[in-house]
């Protein structure tokens, strides 16, 4: 739980702090691996004291946390409940493909500092699939399955975190239609192939 109430209105001086301290800490992370990074550098660099940053965070891992809200928000799905479930399996998985594909240049600039089985990476994707994870476990709760539906709910999120490592993280290019056949085959539901599978043939870009 973040010290920053994520609940309330902010001001528009309190969206100029945050706003400043979260792009910081990605031109940071894009620089040195997360544990090297300090609330006194980051301070500096903000041009704010300490106090202020305290008055946000109670550290630099809430602040990083921060920052996966800040990302995560591109990936949310408001009208979720208004969906079948294999269509927001489908759209979370695309807004997801999305968020990585156009922020690649700042994903392989962390990661050439911050391993993918580091720390730093591990919190992003437990972020995103603790999201996904909520979301689909209140699409899927009034479902049939022939298994438990928080057992469904954790192999649809697992799967999904899985591919985007794979493609993003592990530098595997694949288009969003290959993609889409992916999940559906891991997923062991043709029936997703249909949905919102009008995408280009070419490969995104993970770099070398």
């Amino acid at each position: 739980m973040m010290k920053y109430d994520l609940d309330k209105k902010p001001t528009r001086g309190a969206q100029r702090t945050l706003l400043a301290f979260s792009q910081t800490m990605f031109q940071l992370l894009a620089q040195k691996p997360f544990e090297k990074i300090n609330v006194n550098e980051i301070c500096q660099l903000c041009n704010f004291p300490r106090a202020t940053f305290y008055n946000y965070f109670d550290d630099k891992y809430d602040l990083i946390n921060y920052c996966w809200y800040v990302l995560a928000e591109k990936v949310h799905i408001e009208e979720a409940d208004q969906l079948k479930p294999n269509e927001v399996v489908i759209i979370y998985f695309d807004r997801l493909y999305d968020l990585f594909e156009n922020n690649s240049q700042l994903v392989l600039a962390i990661l050439r500092h911050n391993q993918i089985s580091g720390n730093l990476v591990n919190s992003f994707t437990n972020y995103l699939r603790n999201l996904a994870h909520k979301m689909f476990l209140e699409v899927f709760g009034n479902l049939h399955f022939d298994v438990p539906v928080e057992l469904m709910v954790d192999h649809c999120s697992s799967t999904i975190l899985l591919l985007i490592e794979w493609i993003f993280l592990k530098k595997q290019p694949t288009t969003r239609k290959q993609a889409h056949h992916y999940l559906a085959v891991l997923l062991g539901d043709p029936e997703t192939t249909a949905v919102q599978d009008s995408t280009t043939e070419k490969p995104t870009h993970t770099g070398a």
